[in-house]
C-alpha cells in the first residue's frame, strides 16, 4: 500500500473514521488506522493532550497522546502520502490543510478534488505540533459541518477519486494563514468570506471554534499561490 489515512485524530471527529469504513467495504487499495482510538471511543476530543498539537511526540511520554502521535509519524514513513481526516462543526465543507509546505505536500494537494487549500504553518504557539506536520509527505482534509451526511459523501466522493489516481479536475483556491483576529469583529463573519476590519482585509477561518480554548475569534487568511512556496 501507498497510501495511510487516519481518521479520529480527535474523538469529537469522528467522521473520518465512517467514511473510512465505507470505502474499506468497496475497496483495498489503502490502509487506515484510527488516530486517537482512546478518545474516540469516549467521544471526546482527546484524553490528555489534544493529539494535533503533541507532535513530534515521545514513544516513552507518559502522556498517551505524546506517545500515540510518535506511533502516527512512525506509521507514516512506511507509506508515500498520509492524509488525516478532521472534522469542524462549521459550514465550510471539504478544505485541504497544508501544515507544512514542501513540494511533495503541495503536489499531493493538486490530487485532491478540492477547491480550497490553507497552508497553516504554525505560526503562534497554539497552532504548534500538528502530526501531519511531519509526515514525510501528507497533508489534512478539514470537513464540515462534520456530523452533515452530504458532508460524509464528498469526502468519500474526494478520497475515491484520489484513490483511483484522479487528479482533482476544480480550479483549486490557495490561501495562508497569517494572523489571528482577537475579540469582537463588530460584524458578522462567513467563513472564507472577506471581510475589513480596521481598514485590514482578510478572510476568516474557523469562526469561533478556538475562542475558549484560546481566546482566537477567527483565524485570519489570505490568498496566495502554489509558486510563493516553489
Amino acid at each position: 500500500m501507498k497510501t495511510l489515512l487516519i481518521g479520529g485524530t480527535h474523538g469529537d471527529e469522528p467522521i473520518g473514521v465512517r467514511t473510512l469504513q465505507n470505502l474499506e467495504q468497496k475497496r483495498a487499495d489503502f490502509d487506515w488506522v484510527i488516530g486517537n482510538p482512546r478518545a474516540l471511543e469516549e467521544q471526546k476530543r482527546f484524553t490528555e493532550a489534544d493529539l494535533n498539537r503533541s507532535a513530534p511526540g515521545n514513544l516513552r511520554s507518559g502522556i498517551y497522546e505524546e506517545r500515540r502521535a510518535a506511533e502516527l509519524i512512525r506509521l507514516s514513513n512506511k507509506y508515500e502520502q498520509t492524509i488525516d481526516l478532521h472534522g469542524t462543526t462549521k459550514s465550510t465543507g471539504l478544505f485541504i490543510i497544508i501544515t507544512n509546505p514542501t513540494c511533495e505536500n503541495l503536489e499531493l494537494a493538486t490530487q485532491l478534488d478540492v477547491k480550497r487549500v490553507v497552508i497553516w504553518p504554525a505560526i503562534t504557539p497554539d497552532l504548534e505540533g500538528p502530526v501531519s506536520e511531519f509526515f514525510p509527505c501528507g497533508l489534512e482534509i478539514e470537513c464540515g459541518p462534520k456530523d452533515a451526511s452530504v458532508t460524509q459523501t464528498e469526502l468519500e466522493r474526494v478520497l475515491g477519486r484520489f484513490l483511483d489516481g484522479e487528479s482533482g479536475t476544480c480550479e483549486q483556491e490557495i490561501y495562508e494563514v497569517y494572523g489571528e483576529l482577537r475579540g469582537d469583529p463588530g460584524q458578522v463573519l462567513q467563513e472564507f468570506q472577506e471581510v475589513t476590519i480596521q481598514g485590514e482585509t482578510f478572510s476568516p477561518l474557523l469562526i469561533g471554534t478556538y475562542e475558549d480554548a484560546y481566546g482566537v475569534t477567527c483565524y485570519k487568511l489570505k490568498r496566495t499561490s502554489f509558486e510563493e512556496y516553489l
